[in-house]
C-alpha cells in the first residue's frame, strides 16, 4: 500500500532499525495503522510480531480515524485489542493510541483542506 517499499523493502527497514537498536541500546517504535479488514487480522498480527520481534521493540497501534470519502476504516475496538493481544503474547510490547480530534476533522490522517459548499438559491 505504501509506494516508498517498492525502493526500501520492510525487511530492510526493520533490519536497519534491529541493528540500530543493538548498536545503540534504544528501543525502537514501530507505527502500525490498522485499517479494517485491510491488515487487523490476528494472523496478520502473528506475522507483524515475527518482523518485529526484537527485545528493543515496542509497536504502537494506531487505528485508522475514518475520512469522508475514503473506502477505508477503522477496525472495531475489539478487533484492534485482540491483535494487540497476539502481539503482547508473542513478547511484544505494544499500545493502542487514542484517537483525539474526530470531533473537528483533526485526528491523525484527517488534516486536511475542506471546501465550503456553495449553496445556490433559485433566481
Amino acid at each position: 500500500m505504501i509506494p516508498v517499499n517498492r525502493k526500501y523493502p520492510i525487511a530492510a527497514i526493520v533490519g536497519a532499525a534491529r541493528a540500530h537498536a543493538e548498536r545503540t541500546g534504544r528501543r525502537i517504535s514501530y507505527e502500525y495503522v490498522l485499517l479494517q479488514g485491510v491488515n487487523d487480522s490476528v494472523e496478520q498480527a502473528g506475522r507483524l510480531a515475527a518482523l518485529v520481534k526484537h527485545r528493543l521493540s515496542h509497536v504502537n497501534l494506531i487505528p485508522m480515524n475514518p475520512v469522508e470519502g475514503s473506502p477505508l476504516a477503522p477496525p472495531s475496538k475489539q478487533r484492534a485489542q485482540a491483535f494487540q493481544a497476539t502481539l503482547q503474547a508473542a513478547g511484544i510490547s505494544t499500545t493502542i493510541r487514542a484517537t483525539r480530534g474526530l470531533d473537528i476533522d483533526a485526528a491523525c490522517g484527517q488534516l486536511r483542506a475542506r471546501q465550503p459548499q456553495t449553496v445556490l438559491s433559485p433566481a
